[in-house]
């Protein structure tokens, strides 16, 4: 079995701001952790898709506000989401990753 406990997905790959990122599936995870790195100044909303409506409008959850260039702290969740992406705003570029344990 190879079976990893834990799993990362890129919502924002050094795109230059603003951006909306695609829709990940995060359902297989129990636990998430949410990083960033910005190259700029900004902030990044992380968004979750509403199963209960079929639109591609997002519901936002948190926000890494005051981004200068670097990382920020982490943003951790137990609640359980299908689907989430990331959007930026401001000047520069931004990276956010989701490390998911199944």
């Amino acid at each position: 079995m190879n079976a990893s406990l834990f799993e990362t997905v890129n919502l924002l790959s050094g795109q230059q701001a603003p951006f909306t990122g695609e829709w990940q599936s995060i359902a297989n995870g129990r636990n998430v952790l949410f990083s960033t790195y910005s190259s700029g100044s900004g902030s990044i909303t992380l968004q979750y898709k509403n199963p209960f409506f079929n639109n591609d409008e997002g519901i936002p959850f948190y926000t890494f506000s005051g981004l200068q260039t670097g990382y920020s702290a982490p943003a951790f969740s137990t609640s359980p989401m299908n689907e989430v992406r990331a959007i930026s705003a401001g000047s520069g570029q931004f990276w956010t990753a989701v490390t998911i344990q199944n």
